[in-house]
């Protein structure tokens, strides 16, 4: 494979985790909306939505950056496919539901850090050294970068990856004392797509 054709897969892969992200930052935001009455919860999930938007606009001005490809949305990597396709499935059933109950939402964190592996394991990818190289070379065409800058820009991206898990582990402790206290009085929802994600995590993300 030879330089441009490892440049068009890198431009793919910023492109891929463009829309992955804003679908992620979308499915934070309509979770984040069925916490109504857990207003902190709500906030914390508020804040990851932000982080992946942020992400996906970082990502956007590197693609644009680079030289323009054919990429369509259904060039996707496994994993990332059957990620995508949960998500879209979840949402769906989200739209039916008014109100997410506590058994249910303490179940969500396991699920989503899935989900956060998953895009962390993409960006794992950018990093590697020659990819490094490869894409400096072609962004110092049009500013003034070294391998150091660019990588501390996708490094700061997989940190915030690794928070989210954090965030989601604390949401779940902030729910363990509700779920225990709490006398069940309605039916409870069970959200069985995002079991997907965990399964879709690859020992090695082809990007």
């Amino acid at each position: 494979m030879g330089k441009n054709d490892d440049l068009k897969n890198l431009t793919n892969s910023a492109k891929c985790l463009i829309v992955f992200e804003h679908k992620t930052s979308q499915l934070y935001e309509d979770i984040a909306e069925q916490t109504r009455n857990l207003p902190l919860v709500k906030s914390l999930l508020l804040q990851i939505s932000l982080d992946s938007q942020k992400h996906s606009i970082i990502l956007k001005g590197l693609a644009q950056s680079l030289p323009k490809t054919d990429w369509k949305p259904n060039d996707l990597p496994k994993a990332i496919a059957d990620a995508w396709r949960s998500i879209d499935e979840f949402q769906l059933e989200l739209s039916d539901v008014v109100e997410i109950v506590d058994e249910d939402l303490s179940d969500l964190p396991f699920q989503l850090s899935a989900l956060e592996s998953i895009m962390a394991e993409a960006y794992d990818i950018l990093v590697r050294y020659q990819n490094l190289e490869l894409l400096s070379s072609e962004l110092g065409k049009i500013y003034t970068v070294n391998l150091e800058s660019l990588k501390k820009i996708f490094m700061e991206i997989i940190h915030d990856e690794e928070h989210h898990k954090e965030i989601l582990m604390t949401i779940k402790e902030l729910l363990g004392k509700r779920q225990k206290e709490q006398v069940e009085s309605a039916p409870v929802v069970r959200f069985q797509n995002p079991d997907a994600w965990g399964r879709a995590i690859p020992s090695n993300t082809q990007a």
